[in-house]
């Protein structure tokens, strides 16, 4: 007789007291959602680890009330904000001013927080004890072109008794000061302070006889049959540059700032190189001049690929020399320990 074949365990069944209840489940469920709460907080960053967002306020000479140059381009492309956005950079706003002394004022008063101006005026701010740093250059080699009216003088000797313009305490001015003091006119032709705009339009009515002024404006006031007496160009000790500057209070609350400023100016100039005829035709549109006019007003030279260059540093250096032998600096100081390096 073959052994009996084993019986299966009888099949368990769950007592009343093992089956979950309709709020038992809940109550699983709401810990299960906690559990899983906890591991997504444990791998996303705690609130308040970045930096707090803010708005940056930029001030910049701009006779037509339009953010333009390698900024425009910056704001047009992105290349500035995606740079600032790591150090809480939200938004971008552009204030504009008749002249770099304005703006410096801005940034003295706290209008604004970062200046864009010309190296005179970030020059002579800092000499009067305003606590800026020096962010880095936005460009450098700019020309400036002292342009004389139609059938006017056509040499920097005819000027004398004439009206000659630029604006005060700006790089124009430093620029016709040099000019004149190279020509040994420096005490014989007055330098008037006229803003702009009122300029060139007494250029065009005949009532001014020459201006400096550099740019687009520039190249097409020359075109249309101005004389260009005299530009840096013929004398490359007086070329300029676009400094940056911030409080240094501004700095001490926004760690990380002036290294983000510096890549976001460096991406935006290596990005006009690699688009040169893009950005030449941008500027035109900008300017509404033509796109060959822009493109004599900004050579790519005119785009430094490092925050600091040698050559920019060189170039503020020069105006700092000659603000300082003309007694135009009410307190001399380090240019070095001055630049955010």
């Amino acid at each position: 007789m073959s052994a009996p074949v084993p019986l299966s365990p009888p099949a368990r069944i769950a007592s009343p007291a093992r089956i979950a209840s309709p709020a038992r489940i809940r109550l699983t469920l709401v810990v299960v959602a906690f559990v899983l709460a906890l591991g997504g907080c444990a791998q996303a960053p705690a609130e308040g680890d970045g930096p707090a967002t803010f708005t940056l306020r930029v001030g910049m000479t701009a006779t037509n009330g339009v953010v333009q140059g390698n900024l425009g381009w910056a704001d047009e492309q992105g290349t500035l904000s995606r740079a600032l956005r790591p150090v809480g950079v939200e938004k971008i706003e552009f204030s504009f001013f008749q002249a770099g002394t304005q703006v410096q004022a801005a940034l003295l008063s706290g209008a604004i927080d970062v200046a864009v101006s010309g190296d005179m005026p970030a020059l002579t701010t800092r000499a009067n004890g305003g606590k800026t740093r020096l962010l880095g250059f936005s460009t450098i080699n700019a020309n400036t072109a002292l342009i004389g009216r139609k059938d006017g003088p056509t040499t920097i000797d005819g000027l004398v008794g004439k009206v000659v313009t630029a604006p005060h305490g700006t790089i124009r001015y430093r620029v016709l000061y040099g000019m004149l003091q190279k020509a040994g006119l420096a005490d014989d032709v007055e330098i008037a302070n006229v803003p702009t705009p009122e300029a060139i339009a007494g250029l065009r009515s005949g009532k001014v006889d020459a201006l400096t002024i550099g740019g687009t404006t520039a190249a097409l006031l020359e075109k249309q049959g101005y004389v260009v007496i005299d530009d840096t160009s013929r004398h490359p000790e007086l070329a300029s540059t676009e400094p940056n500057t911030v409080l240094q209070t501004f700095l001490d609350e926004h760690p990380g700032f002036a290294e983000a400023w510096g890549r976001g100016i460096v991406e935006t100039n290596t990005h006009i190189r690699e688009n040169t005829e893009k950005y030449w035709t941008y500027s035109a549109d900008k300017d509404d001049v033509p796109v060959e006019l822009a493109r004599a007003a900004e050579p790519v030279e005119h785009f430094n690929l490092e925050p600091l260059p040698k050559e920019g540093v060189d170039q503020l250096k020069s105006t700092y020399e000659f603000l300082r032998e003309q007694n135009l600096l009410k307190e001399p100081f380090d240019i070095d320990g001055w630049l955010v390096r």
